[in-house]
């Protein structure tokens, strides 16, 4: 029997936003707001992946935009303001946010935006809004490399999953011998090139390395490959849930019982569908991870399924966009006032508390460091073996 296609097409994401995804006040969404209530409204706007088959992705953005304006505004709002927020569809081609954010800003009325998730569109959307002088808050995994100054990272860079990942598995497991796998898009093979020279200074050796198209399900081939190598450990990074596929037909092929895949954005999202076998293999760095029982994250995790339902999937991203409102608050109440230059000024070197810890915007690179953790898969989903204490996000590049 052919699978049900669970992807969000793109007539679906259209009504989508225009039933539900418009703006979101009080947590809850309208896209027509009575003229005379709009100069009382503080208004951002938020660019997920609706369709391009990421819409997991735009659930869990959306999860974390949503959870806290229902917060802050049940709290009495920003400076006695109400958020509102309107969504648009980033696709997962960068090309198309310039005109996303125009829309926003001309539009809507944004003096803020958060997102997107594709990591090559936070260059295109900054580019774009540093001719506005509006904000944007991106809290997705990327490579660093860039910095602007209306660009402030809420998101993993390599710093904070890849390097911190491979230097657990050299210190705690004593893995040397690694194959690198991931899909095409330009994230990963930047971050590939940016693990490779600590690694061989460490003494690891990496055998091989494979980009596969993005949606690629047929691994078998690269499989293959690293059964040959006698590799000890895969870096894995597929973000999207046909990464699954990897850990069925490696296990298939008799590979996943002499294997530890280190996998690189792996969350709680991605968990459904995994055997218990499959599971324990995983091993990944995070800034979240659900089960988390210190902190703040059971009340995040409450929170968000009183509102989202009790069996909603919580991964990371939910945490990073709750955790880009909740610092667009703290920026105007730092500077006092609510525009789109009080955003600029008070988000540069601001520290604020997240769920899981403190968090700090670098004043130079204007990058987050936060807390990041390891997690194993097992029969419960991802459960924390260490936590690593804040890690810096050391992007390359300054303002």
């Amino acid at each position: 029997m052919r699978k049900k296609d669970n992807r969000i097409q793109r007539r679906d994401a259209l009504k989508w936003i225009a039933a539900s995804g418009a703006a979101a006040l009080l947590g809850h969404s309208t896209s027509v707001l009575p003229v005379f209530a709009r100069e009382q409204i503080v208004r951002i706007g938020a660019l997920i992946p609706l369709t391009g088959d990421a819409d997991a992705y735009a659930r869990q953005m959306r999860l974390g935009i949503d959870t806290a304006i229902a917060e802050i505004n049940g709290t009495g709002g920003v400076l006695g303001r109400k958020i509102a927020v309107e969504y648009r569809d980033s696709e997962t081609t960068p090309a198309v946010l310039p005109e996303r954010c125009r829309e926003l800003i001309d539009e809507w009325g944004a003096i803020a935006l958060i997102g997107p998730w594709a990591a090559a569109g936070r260059k295109y959307a900054a580019r774009f809004l540093s001719e506005r002088n509006i904000p944007l808050v991106n809290a997705s995994n990327h490579a660093g490399g860039f910095c602007s100054p209306v660009l402030f990272s809420l998101g993993p860079t390599t710093s904070q999953d890849g390097h911190a990942l491979v230097g657990y598995l050299d210190e705690e497991e004593q893995i040397k011998d690694y194959f690198m796998l991931g899909s095409y898009p330009s994230w990963q093979n930047t971050m590939f090139r940016q693990l490779r020279l600590p690694m061989y200074q460490r003494g690891h050796h990496v055998h091989g390395q494979a980009l596969t198209a993005t949606g690629e399900q047929q691994f078998r081939p690269i499989i293959r490959w690293i059964q040959e190598t006698n590799t000890a450990s895969v870096l894995f990074c597929v973000m999207r849930k046909h990464g699954q596929e990897f850990l069925h037909q490696a296990s298939e092929l008799g590979l996943l019982n002499n294997l530890t895949v280190g996998w690189i954005g792996f969350n709680d999202t991605l968990v459904d569908g995994l055997t218990p076998e499959e599971l324990k293999r995983i091993v990944t760095t995070s800034p979240f991870v659900a089960s988390d029982p210190e902190d703040g994250v059971p009340d995040f995790v409450a929170r968000v399924r009183s509102q989202h339902g009790s069996n909603t999937p919580i991964g990371y991203h939910a945490l990073t966009h709750y955790n880009a409102v909740k610092a667009l608050k703290a920026a105007w109440e730092k500077s006092g006032e609510v525009s789109a230059e009080a955003a600029l000024t008070g988000l540069r070197g601001l520290s604020f508390e997240s769920p899981t810890g403190p968090v700090a915007i670098d004043a130079e690179s204007q990058h987050a460091t936060m807390p990041i953790v390891v997690a194993r898969g097992s029969k419960n989903g991802l459960q924390i073996v260490k936590r690593l204490g804040p890690i810096d996000p050391d992007p390359g590049c300054s303002i």
